[in-house]
Formats: C-alpha cells, sequence, structure tokens
C-alpha cells in the first residue's frame, strides 16, 4: 500500500477503500436477487457477514490511514490535539494505569510533559484502532473520538448496529440458523453505508481544515 502523505493521497484512499466495499455489496444484492427462494437464507446469512466485515474493516482503515497522513506531517506532540496526542503517549500513559503509587505518577506526568517537544509518531496499525473483533457502537465510538471526530450524531442507528447487525452476525458466526429477511438486509446495509460516507467526509474534513492540531481545538473553544 502506498504511503499517505498529501491530502490528495489520504482522500483518495478514503474513497477508493469505500468504493470497493460498497460495490462487493451492491453484487452480493445483485446476487440475492437471481437466487430461488430457497436459497435466498443462505445468501442473505452470508450477506449479512459480508456487511459486518466491510463495517469493521473500513471504519478501521480509514482511522489508520488518518493517523498515518497525521504521522507524517512532521509535528510534535504538543501540537496535536489531545485525542491524538493521547494516541502518540498511549505507551507512557499505559504505565500510569499500571501503578498507584504517586511517585510513579509524578514520573509519567514529567515524562508526558518531557515528550510534548519530541516528534509525533503516532502508529497506524491495526493493533492502534481498537475493534475488538466486535465493533458495536460503543466501540465505534470510541474510535471516532480517538481520532478527533464524531460518533454521536449517528446515535438514533445503535439500535441498529448492536441489536441487529452485531446480533446477525455474532449469531452466523457461532453456527446458528439465524434467520435475515431481505429487508432487513436491505437496511442494514443502507444505513451502514450512509454512516461510512459520514466517517469518509469527518476524516477528510478534520485533514483538510487541520482539525487535527491543538490550535483547531483552541480556536473552537474560544468562539463558544
Amino acid at each position: 500500500m502506498a504511503a499517505i502523505r498529501t491530502l490528495d493521497q489520504l482522500q483518495a484512499s478514503l474513497t477508493e477503500n469505500l468504493v470497493w466495499r460498497t460495490n462487493e455489496m451492491d453484487q452480493w444484492l445483485m446476487v440475492a436477487g437471481r437466487v430461488r427462494s430457497h436459497e435466498l437464507p443462505g445468501i442473505l446469512r452470508g450477506g449479512l457477514a459480508l456487511i459486518y466485515a466491510h463495517w469493521e474493516g473500513y471504519v478501521k482503515d480509514s482511522a489508520c490511514a488518518y493517523l498515518e497522513y497525521v504521522s507524517r506531517k512532521g509535528l510534535k506532540v504538543g501540537d496535536l490535539r489531545p485525542e491524538l496526542a493521547a494516541i502518540a503517549l498511549r505507551s507512557s500513559l499505559g504505565k500510569g494505569e499500571q501503578s498507584k503509587d504517586s511517585k510513579s505518577h509524578t514520573e509519567i506526568v514529567s515524562l508526558i510533559r518531557n515528550e510534548l517537544n519530541r516528534p509525533a509518531q503516532l502508529k497506524y496499525d491495526a493493533a492502534t484502532i481498537r475493534t475488538r473483533s466486535n465493533l458495536n457502537f460503543k466501540v465505534f465510538d470510541d474510535i471516532m473520538h480517538s481520532i478527533g471526530c464524531d460518533a454521536s450524531r449517528h446515535e438514533i442507528f445503535q439500535l441498529l448496529i448492536d441489536a441487529r447487525l452485531l446480533k446477525f452476525r455474532n449469531e452466523i458466526a457461532h453456527g446458528r440458523q439465524e434467520y435475515v429477511a431481505l429487508d432487513d438486509w436491505m437496511e442494514i446495509r443502507d444505513r451502514v453505508v450512509l454512516i461510512l460516507k459520514d466517517v469518509r467526509d469527518q476524516i477528510s474534513n478534520s485533514a483538510a481544515q487541520k482539525l487535527y492540531l491543538a490550535s483547531s481545538v483552541a480556536a473552537s473553544s474560544s468562539s463558544v
């Protein structure tokens, strides 16, 4: 995969990644429309697993692409908005979580202050964006927050994600004979694609408007 250094490269990566995923789901729907009625349940079960794979895959890939873009900007940790700085300092913050000793906590604070002027090295591998192989709405919200984006506008779809997409996917993954209706499949697919398009747009706008910078947060706070 080519390195993501420029805004154009980031936006192209976000769009291309989404296009092939939506095309694959569209093709699955075309197949479902051509099979015999007794074959449809199996097709839709597999199609539901496909929707989940693209739901988790795109959220993870797009967040990693954004972290790579920001990481290659040559910024210092102190230049980053708090959410992204937390990712850059995750290993240091983790040390503090493991100790209740006040001296250790003091050392962590000193370490963090010292690191604010160091180059921001954001890891952008799959381990950084933790979907936990079970991307429910709470985990999605946490991922979006971690990169400075907002999932609250999609809270209306939380039940669809958790009680339908995740429930169906988990039942299917455990070999249970879960029935998925065509109307359910289409509604879940449409809502997931809608959310993923917004993920793309938010990340693209964050990069274009340089919302990864700490100064963007300060400017936003002063305007309130």
